[in-house]
Parts: structure tokens; C-alpha cells; sequence
């Protein structure tokens, strides 16, 4: 009997042991987090995306681990697909472009639902540029316009895809001009400007991220036109398309998200790591080169901004699938 009780005693002792015993790590300890990029490596996207990532990490806990993981192609869509697909659990994060995120929809069926996004962040509101060789013949975005009109398709212009900041601004660049330019799609940026410095195609939409000092580039490059509102501060000498007598106006923002049903605790603290990852004096001297187009919102704030813009982007969609002017498919 006694040794009975010994042993019921040995097993009680030994569960309640287990029990008490730590549990595993949570989130965001006990694995790596993925932050997913949708285009290229070495693109603006990319360079952004691997410039945070360290620093959203320190802030995030000090056993936290970020690695970044492109999945390039469909102007966003694979990636933004792959995320929401993804686990609810916080370790699947998208670095989200607009545009693409919220206008690709709107002309084409796509494997992801931008109303599943929760944002996080906005984290920059990049000028959308096109850019030429500096030997380039075109001096000017109104001297291209004329010398496309008069030759339609002679001149090729690269970009990231239907969707893209720059598949928008070509879009609507043509939309707006009459001209005709021969689209050539890239899966990101650091492909078009392969393909833009060896002379195979004749420029390239990109936003300033990817070209901070054009003079500097191995081959030497030139901003013909910036896509904003007015002038960026970094850019004074360097005329808007509506400056030119072209009414297209295209930031790119990006920033992130995760998919709306991760919980939202896991949300805020993503949230506070990123704010504080913004302000950190490391990363600011990390991202030197792309300082002046720093530009965090909230998400909520950020959402407001994309769903204020639904209606005109879905205006120009409808206006560019009557005219069956979609370029970068």
C-alpha cells in the first residue's frame, strides 16, 4: 500500500512538474517572421523591405527574427496571395505596394482580396519617375510624346507590371497623350534598370527609391518627368508631367500589412515596432539615400488615404478597359 502511494505520489509530483514547467516561446520568439515582397531583389521595394527589417526586429522583442522573402511577379499579386493564404499567427507580413495592391483588382481577377489586408504602416510615399540613359535623344516628356505620336511603338518604356506605379503611369500617360509606346514588363526594378543601363529598352518607370542619384549610376542616367502633385523637395529641378502638359499623377506608397484576421494584438505590437523602428537613429542613417521620401501613417490613416481613392482608381479602370488601353499585362 505504501509503495503504491509512493509511486501515485512520484507521478503527481512529475505532472505537476510538467505543468508548471514554461511553456514554448510565443510569438514573436519561437520562429522567424516572414516579411514578403512581391517584386524582385533589388528593386525599391526590396531595398526598403531589407533596410527595415533589422530595426522593425529590435523593436519587436529581443529574440525576434525577421527575414525577407521575395516572391516577385504579377505586380504584387503572388506575394499578397501567398500572405493571406498564409497562417493568422503574425509570421506572415507583406510589404505592400499602392498602386498595385488596390488597383490591380480593379481591371483583373487576382488570387488575393485587398479588404482582407489589416495595414500596418505606411512607411514611405515614393515619386514615381521615368527615366532615360543620359544619352538618351528625348530631353524632355513632351519631346518623347511628339516623337512617340510620330512614330507609334518606337519608343519602349519598362516597367513593373500591370498595376505598378509604373504600369499606371504608362497607362495613363498614353491615355492622356494619345501616344503609343512599346510596354516591356520586368518582374521589379532592379531588372529594369539591368535592362534600361545596356540599352534594351529605352527608359523606365521606377520610383526614387531605386534611382536617388542618377548622375552616380554606373551608366549614367536622366529624369525625364516626375508623377506628383508638385515638385519633390529632392527633385527641384526636375518638371511634373502636369508641368509638361500631362495630367498623371502617381505616388508610390508602400508600407505593411497582414492579413485582417491576425489577431489584433499581434497587430498593435507590429504597429508599435515599426513607429519606433522609424525613429531609431540606426536605421535613419541606413536609409540615407532614401530619406526624403520617409512618410509613416497609422494604419488606419493609411486606409483611410487607399479607400478615399477607390473611387477614381475604379473610374480609370473602367475608362481604360472601354478603351482597351491596359498596358503591362
Amino acid at each position: 500500500m505504501k509503495t503504491r502511494l509512493r509511486m501515485l505520489c512520484a507521478v503527481a509530483a512529475v505532472i505537476g512538474a510538467g505543468a508548471c514547467a514554461p511553456a514554448l516561446a510565443a510569438w514573436p520568439d519561437d520562429r522567424p517572421i516572414e516579411l514578403v515582397v512581391g517584386f524582385a531583389a533589388g528593386g525599391e521595394t526590396d531595398v526598403l523591405a531589407r533596410t527595415l527589417a533589422p530595426y522593425i526586429q529590435k523593436h519587436l522583442s529581443p529574440n525576434a527574427s525577421i527575414v525577407v522573402v521575395n516572391k516577385p511577379g504579377a505586380s504584387g499579386a503572388i506575394a499578397n496571395s501567398h500572405v493571406q493564404r498564409a497562417a493568422k499567427d503574425g509570421y506572415t507580413v507583406a510589404m505592400v505596394n499602392t498602386p498595385p495592391m488596390n488597383f490591380l483588382p480593379l481591371v483583373q481577377s487576382t488570387p488575393y482580396d485587398p479588404d482582407q489586408f489589416a495595414l500596418i504602416g505606411r512607411v514611405v510615399s515614393d515619386p514615381t519617375l521615368l527615366v532615360a540613359r543620359d544619352d538618351s535623344p528625348y530631353k524632355s516628356l513632351k519631346e518623347l510624346v511628339e516623337a512617340a505620336k510620330a512614330k507609334p511603338g518606337a519608343v519602349s518604356i519598362g516597367q513593373n507590371g500591370l498595376g505598378s506605379n509604373g504600369g499606371v503611369a504608362l497607362n495613363v500617360l498614353m491615355l492622356e497623350s494619345g501616344a503609343t509606346f512599346t510596354d516591356i514588363p520586368f518582374g521589379g526594378t532592379g531588372q529594369s534598370k539591368i535592362a534600361l543601363m545596356g540599352g534594351h529598352v529605352d527608359m523606365i518607370f521606377t520610383s526614387h527609391t531605386a534611382v536617388p542619384d542618377p548622375a552616380a549610376e554606373k551608366t549614367r542616367l536622366r529624369i525625364l518627368a516626375q508623377f506628383v502633385q508638385e515638385r519633390a523637395p529632392m527633385l527641384p529641378n526636375v518638371p511634373t508631367a502636369r508641368e509638361e502638359g500631362f495630367d498623371v499623377v502617381v505616388p508610390s506608397d508602400r508600407g505593411l500589412a497582414v492579413d485582417k484576421d491576425v489577431p489584433p494584438a499581434v497587430r498593435d505590437r507590429l504597429q508599435q515596432a515599426l513607429e519606433a523602428a522609424l525613429q531609431d537613429p540606426g536605421f535613419l542613417e541606413a536609409a540615407k539615400s532614401f530619406s526624403a521620401i520617409l512618410a509613416y501613417k497609422p494604419g488606419a490613416e493609411w486606409q483611410a488615404d487607399i479607400t478615399a481613392a477607390k473611387e477614381p482608381l475604379t473610374r480609370l479602370a473602367n475608362e481604360l478597359k472601354q478603351k482597351g488601353a491596359l498596358a503591362g499585362k
